[in-house]
């Protein structure tokens, strides 16, 4: 281990590495031995060495100076080097500092190499003529700018220390990579006098760091851009703003190639494949592996009918079939395409455009395909409904429903919603009826069910009130084991029947009147609440509904919108409201949105209400922490 310090002739330490300072700076100098290194100075440019003993410690510390000179040939300070080892020889130093890795400079208040470390001189392949050199003479052309202007900046400035990392030409004329920490030295006047350099050879750790780079960014099977390094670019265009098309490509038979060959004949395969691309590529065109057979390319030309000549040349270098030892391989590939920003602005949604262009090409059994919003659309959510349950793409959204009397919270109202990782946000009016239609409806029913029993469950420990409303396909009214599910839902969460109420639409109500009265009155015998969702826009009448299990109605919103301005509106609902009253029946205002309503609906005697008035409909986490807001903003109107 070796330090560094310039020592000025008078014995003051001018600067020093971070070495010194850590293992040296406490032992005092020999002022005797300085004298001695300053007469030897006087003499020439000569290395002098002695040994400094100390009692306390078991290592002797070894010293060898070297004297700096001004441009009038007076000394200004020695570059004195502390180490535990004894200094060999000059003519052994080589042997000796190929054990290191660190070196030192010392330049000029011109910038000129005045000291060369012996370190140096061996790793670098140079001798003493060095330190009459200027030292740009031994840096790369492209890190000259960054070193004058990090030098720059100390000449300058007389910033304190900077650091920079750069390519330095050894004798032999190959380069490698050194990092250099650079202070300035100061004399009487603040001026720079020298500037000491200490510096590593970084060669390996460059060369390790690139190959992680390429590890990191590139697929080490077909040697093109990865995913991660796909990404960043992506981000970047968007960031820039720069109209691009995206390109999703996959090859057809790709696992039938691994279950009929094999592995090794797969990955042939798709080097083969990727080889067969690059031929068609432009320069600005960026090629990359996202997945196992899934490859992307992004275009910079977004004519469409450039776009479209270049696919169909594309496809047309698949015709040929690939040879992989003596077997055949016919396969060809499948491309979606979709444009920035034209089609979407983030990559995420880009992805899932090109992958459903994809899918359509495939299906229709054409190479290529351009992203159309609505194309398939339906046909994929009918074929991809059964398997969202099971892929955790569905999720629950509760709207507070409020109490007009006090303001109170009688309950939240579970909503379903479904996030699709191709399509994005399918809204329930979308695939609701698919469900209803293929059957499905009961499992989801039963899943929301039980769901939303177990998160009110939770809540329920801080507002044991809280009713939950969950939605009731008519479909389901001819499903006589329904019962038997959601008694075991609520067996299962320990959820009391008191406090659900299931939704049902007047509509499909009256569609499955003899049935459903059966199921209801079942339900209603457990506990459970039934209420009547959308009403008044079905045909039925109260008078009717008096006769089913039914405790709530659900004004739709339709009458509420225009409570205040209508005055037709403001009679049916306030009609509805009087006649439900003297059924004994509660009443819910749905759609509520504003002020005005609220209070005409009050005046009413209208039991509930929900609508963006209160809330929007909002995730578990977030609507928590409205319950617990409205609950204290309720309290301190108190």
């Amino acid at each position: 281990m070796q330090a560094i310090a310039v020592i000025a002739p008078n014995g003051k330490i001018l600067g020093a590495d971070e070495r010194f300072f850590r293992h040296f700076y406490h032992r005092a100098m020999d002022h005797e031995l300085l004298e001695k290194f300053i007469h030897q100075a006087k003499n020439g440019r000569k290395y002098s060495y002695a040994i400094v003993k100390e009692k306390d410690e078991q290592k002797d510390v070894y010293v060898q100076a070297t004297a700096l000179y001004d441009k009038e040939g007076l000394l200004r300070a020695i570059v004195v080097t502390y180490q535990y080892e004894p200094f060999i020889d000059m003519r052994l130093t080589s042997s000796m500092a190929s054990l290191a890795s660190e070196f030192t400079f010392i330049l000029s208040a011109e910038g000129e190499i005045t000291y060369v470390s012996p370190t140096a001189q061996y790793v670098l392949k140079y001798e003493k003529e060095m330190c009459s050199q200027e030292l740009f003479s031994y840096v790369h052309h492209d890190d000259i700018p960054l070193l004058m202007e990090k030098l720059h900046t100390i000449y300058a400035t007389k910033e304190k220390e900077t650091t920079i990392e750069c390519r330095w030409r050894t004798r032999e004329g190959h380069f490698i990579w050194i990092y250099m920490h650079a202070q300035p030295l100061l004399n009487e006047r603040n001026e720079i006098e020298h500037v000491i350099v200490v510096a590593k050879d970084i060669t390996k750790w460059k060369c390790c760091e690139e190959a992680l780079a390429k590890l990191k960014n590139f697929d080490s099977l077909t040697d093109i851009p990865n995913r991660f390094y796909f990404e960043t670019y992506v981000q970047h265009m968007i960031q820039q703003k720069k109209p691009f098309a995206l390109c999703y490509i996959d090859f057809d038979k790709i696992k039938w190639i691994n279950d009929r060959f094999s592995y090794q004949a797969g990955d042939f395969f798709l080097q083969e494949s990727v080889r067969r691309i690059q031929k068609h590529l432009q320069q600005e065109d960026f090629f990359a592996r996202i997945g196992g057979d899934e490859f992307v390319i992004v275009l910079h030309d977004v004519n469409k009918e450039t776009i479209v000549a270049r696919m169909e040349h594309l496809l047309q270098s698949f015709v040929e079939p690939f040879r992989y030892k003596k077997h055949v391989i016919q396969s060809g590939l499948s491309i979606g395409l979709t444009f920035f920003p034209q089609d979407g602005t983030d990559l995420d949604t880009l992805l899932k455009q090109a992958d459903q262009a994809l899918c359509y090409a495939k299906e229709r059994g054409k190479g290529y395909h351009f992203y159309h919003p609505q194309q398939n659309r339906k046909t994929m959510i009918e074929q991809e409904l059964p398997l969202a349950l099971l892929n955790n793409q569905f999720y629950l959204c509760y709207q507070p429903k409020v109490s007009l009397d006090n303001k109170a919270i009688m309950g939240v109202e579970a909503l379903m919603r479904w996030t699709h990782p191709t399509l994005g946000a399918i809204s329930p009016l979308e695939f609701i009826p698919i469900a209803e239609k293929n059957g499905f409806i009961f499992e989801i029913t039963t899943w929301v069910l039980k769901e939303a029993c177990r998160q009110v469950k939770q809540w329920k420990a801080h507002f044991p009130t809280l009713k939950l409303a969950v939605n009731l396909s008519p479909f389901l009214l001819n499903r006589k084991e329904f019962v038997t599910h959601v008694k075991n839902i609520l067996q299962e969460t320990q959820f009391p029947p008191n406090y659900l109420i299931l939704e049902i639409t007047e509509s499909g109500l009256m569609e499955n009147i003899e049935t459903g009265k059966h199921i209801l009155t079942e339900l209603k015998q457990i506990g459970i609440q039934v209420a009547i969702d959308d009403f008044g826009t079905g045909f039925s009448s109260l008078a009717y509904i008096r006769n089913l299990p039914v405790s709530l109605l659900k004004i739709d919103r339709s009458f509420i919108r225009d409570i205040t301005d209508n005055s037709k509106d403001a009679t049916i609902v306030d009609t509805i409201i009087h006649l439900a009253k003297s059924l004994d029946l509660q009443v819910l205002a749905e759609g509520v949105e504003r002020d005005e309503q609220v209070s005409l609906l009050q005046k009413m005697d209208c039991d509930f209400a929900q609508g963006f008035y209160f809330s929007q409909s909002l995730e578990a986490e977030k609507l928590l922490q409205w319950l617990e807001q409205h609950n204290q903003s309720k309290e301190a109107l108190h």
